[in-house]
């Protein structure tokens, strides 16, 4: 029995050793799957917070870019559309030549001119920042703004007036009315005094005058800027004409009332065209895809010319110059232009006009540098000449007129040949 009972014993024994280690394998499988289901949450919960903080920050973002509007409002700022910046100063979103009349315009005005931005933005209680964005396109001042441009910039209201209406619409009322017809009076005072000048030296001084007089009231009675000038044909050559000369002027300010300096006129410019063409010719600053094919002088922002012909012949072109872009887009100033070129025929005598078929127009150099070089030496030239030769003024002035005209030719078609060909 002692032997039996040890068996027994022993045998009881191992069972409670396996049943105590199957106990422990089991409590260890439970902790290690409660440690997985342990990560597996923390896990989670890191993930949900990861998510809860993206999204705060977000909400952050959409709330300091929606204060920054607010402020932007609250201050007045005139964008409608936020640019980019970088280095402090607004990128050019947008191209030069897709840069509206109004963008064009304010750029020409404040030309980069800090000082000159940092006071149109004191004014206009904006940041100068707003002011480049409106100079580069890349925003779109609010109607507020609009409106009081024009009297922050008074020198250029006329200028500022037009090109806000024609790029936002009719936002401001235009400060000159439309233009008239040409009235009968002036045709009555020229015939008066076609009839009853005398002297043939007075009777195209006078004329002239009267009707240059007139067109500068009825055209420019808001003294916005108006030049009117007569470019007669200069006298032929063996294989032609080559170029008009102005022979007469008058205009408002910031035009000189007359000119000193009468320059010449070749292919080039907007006179040598209609006189080739034998037809109304216009330019316009605002045609940015005409700007330079004609050339321009200095105060001009649109300008018209009409060729005064009597009897299919050409004796020169009328040349009205404005200070406004857009000044000749409407039909009845053209009109006027026409009427005022044909009235200016009777102020000039049969032997002043020429055939068309004598035109051989040629270039001539840049205005400024003609009336430059015409203010410095034409005077002595002709006081030089009128003695050398023993000659009277007058011829003494043809003499050098025909001489400055082959040497400013030259000089153009120097200065064409010295250019690099397009490649």
């Amino acid at each position: 029995m002692r032997g039996a009972d040890s068996v027994y014993l022993c045998y009881t024994m191992v069972n409670c050793v396996f049943f105590l280690r199957e106990q422990e394998e089991k409590k260890g499988l439970d902790c290690i799957e409660m440690k997985q289901q342990a990560n597996s949450s923390g896990k989670k919960r890191e993930r949900s917070l990861r998510s809860r903080r993206t999204t705060v920050s977000q909400e952050k973002k959409l709330q300091t870019g929606e204060e920054a509007q607010y402020q932007q409002n609250a201050q007045g700022e005139g964008s409608l559309t936020v640019a980019q910046f970088g280095d402090g100063q607004p990128m050019d979103v947008i191209a030069e030549e897709n840069l509206s009349p109004f963008n064009r315009l304010l750029r020409d005005i404040l030309r980069r001119d800090r000082s000159e931005i940092s006071r149109v933005a004191r004014e206009l209680e904006v940041s100068e920042n707003t002011v480049y964005r409106w100079m580069n396109g890349s925003s779109v001042p609010r109607a507020v703004y609009l409106k009081k441009l024009p009297e922050v910039l008074s020198e250029h209201r006329s200028n500022l007036t037009y090109v806000i209406n024609q790029t936002f619409g009719k936002t401001i009322e235009p400060l000159y009315p439309g233009i008239r017809e040409v009235g009968k009076d002036i045709y009555r005072h020229v015939m008066d005094l076609a009839t009853t000048i005398a002297e043939d030296s007075a009777y195209f001084w006078q004329i002239s005058q009267a009707i240059f007089e007139s067109a500068l009231h009825h055209l420019d009675a808001g003294h916005n800027g108006l030049a009117i000038t007569y470019a007669s044909l200069m006298p032929p050559r063996a294989d032609g004409i080559h170029s008009l000369r102005e022979l007469a002027m008058s205009g408002t300010y910031p035009w000189p009332f007359s000119l000193e300096s009468k320059i010449f006129l070749g292919s080039t410019t907007l006179a040598g065209t209609a006189a080739l063409l034998q037809r109304l010719q216009t330019w316009d600053s605002l045609d940015a895809e005409e700007r330079f094919q004609v050339t321009i002088d200095e105060f001009e922002r649109s300008a018209c010319a009409y060729p005064v012909m009597r009897g299919g012949r050409l004796a020169g072109v009328l040349i009205i110059s404005s200070a406004l872009p857009g000044f000749f887009k409407d039909y009845t100033t053209r009109e006027a232009v026409i009427e005022y070129a044909q009235l200016f025929s009777f102020a000039l005598h049969e032997r002043d006009f020429y055939p068309f078929s004598l035109l051989h127009l040629e270039p001539m150099p840049d205005l400024q540098w003609q009336r430059a070089e015409l203010a410095r030496s034409y005077v002595n030239r002709v006081v030089t000449c009128a003695r050398k030769y023993a000659i009277p003024r007058q011829e003494a002035e043809q003499r050098v007129q025909g001489e400055m005209e082959l040497e400013f030719e030259e000089r153009a078609r120097t200065l064409t040949e010295g250019k690099p060909s397009p490649s």
